[in-house]
This record gives C-alpha cells, sequence and structure tokens, in this order.
C-alpha cells in the first residue's frame, strides 16, 4: 500500500499543482472579465455622458441664438434699453402737427418695475418696466383720435398699448361738424403704457469672512 502511495506521489503532487494553477487562471480570468466589464461600462456611460452634454449644448446654443437676435430686434426697436421719453414726445408731437391737432397736452408718470411671477416664468432673467403716459386731446374728428394713436405707433421708437380712452363730445353750438366753425369739437383722454425690458443682474454673493 505504502509502495502503491509512494509510486503515485509525482502524479498526486503534479495533479495538485495543475489545480492551484487552474484556480489561479480561473481567479484571475474572472477578475480580468469583471473588470474588462466594469471599465466597459464606465466607458459607455462616459460616452453617453459626453453625448448628452453635446447636444445639451447645441440645444442650448441654439436656444441663445434665438433669444439672442430677438433681443437684438427688442433692442433695435428701443425696447431693450433705457428709457427715450424724449423721442416718444418727438413722434406725439410730429403727429400732433401732421394731423393738425388743435391742443394735446402729456403727464408721464415715474417708471415702474412689473412683478409678476408669470412674468417671471415667461421672461426669465428679463427685468419689465412701465410707464404710463397720459395725453389730454382736442380733436376736430374722431377719427383723429386714432390717427394720433397709429401715427405714434408708426413712429416712436418703443412698445405701448393703449390701456383705455375716452371720447366726448364738446357740445358744439352747431347743427353739424360740418358746419362747426371749432376745431375742439371732441375731448379725448388716453392712457399708454410704455414698456422697456433690461436684462437682470445678478450680484454674486460676498463673503464677510474671507481672507485676502
Amino acid at each position: 500500500m505504502i509502495s502503491i502511495f509512494k509510486h503515485l506521489h509525482k502524479e498526486l503532487v503534479i495533479f495538485l499543482i495543475s489545480i492551484v494553477i487552474a484556480t489561479i487562471i480561473i481567479v484571475f480570468s474572472s477578475s480580468w472579465h469583471q473588470s474588462s466589464l466594469e471599465n466597459r461600462n464606465n466607458a459607455n456611460n462616459t460616452l453617453n455622458q459626453a453625448t448628452s452634454r453635446y447636444y445639451t449644448g447645441i440645444n442650448r446654443k441654439q436656444v441663445l441664438e434665438k433669444y439672442e437676435n430677438k433681443y437684438k430686434t427688442l433692442k433695435a426697436m428701443g425696447v431693450a434699453a433705457d428709457e427715450n421719453r424724449l423721442q416718444w414726445i418727438d413722434a406725439i408731437e410730429k403727429a400732433t402737427t401732421a394731423h393738425k391737432i388743435p391742443y394735446l397736452k402729456y403727464a408721464i408718470d415715474k417708471q415702474q418695475k412689473l412683478n409678476s411671477s408669470s412674468l417671471s416664468v415667461a421672461f426669465p432673467g428679463i427685468d419689465i418696466f412701465r410707464s404710463s403716459m397720459t395725453l389730454h386731446m382736442q380733436l376736430l374728428h374722431e377719427g383723429d383720435l386714432f390717427s394720433i394713436l397709429n401715427t405714434i405707433d408708426t413712429n416712436a421708437r418703443g412698445l405701448f398699448d393703449v390701456q383705455n380712452c375716452s371720447l366726448t363730445n364738446n357740445n358744439v353750438q352747431a347743427e353739424s361738424l360740418v358746419d362747426s366753425a371749432s376745431n375742439m369739437n371732441f375731448a379725448a383722454i388716453c392712457t399708454l403704457n410704455w414698456y422697456t425690458v433690461k436684462k437682470r443682474t445678478v450680484s454674486l454673493p460676498t463673503n464677510p469672512d474671507r481672507r485676502s
């Protein structure tokens, strides 16, 4: 029996060494496969993130170009700028002269910032301001009122809307406006709202404890 073990000793040693080597190879292969799988997953994640950033960058560029062009258009119209009240008044006076309006008086209120959650959502990063202007006019015909407003809209640099207008008859003593010797047959009062927009400036917070 002992002689048999002695005879098989060499074969047993070789067998055990083979098992150890095979085990090492299997462990190494498994580890290498797992490492390769992780590297491939990391590479895929990196590629996906890079692709996402690429398309996000393209979309942001397109959005910026779109709104930048709109902002340039508003700037050219005199909307995305400081108020130019002198130009508004000049347009009103030219309209008055062109349509031979006998009397027109204007008053402009102090500029106010519009605070609205819906505006903040629709126009992020932009502040919108409004200045109300009141026009008191004496007119020959009712149609002069629309002529004045249309001429101001055509010539004035800026954006405005008509909040309200009232037109009253001055009760001129005449059978008809044709027979009237007055050029002040109607009185009109209108309120216009002029709008300007500005890019919002965000100030970075300062750290009082920071030492240079």
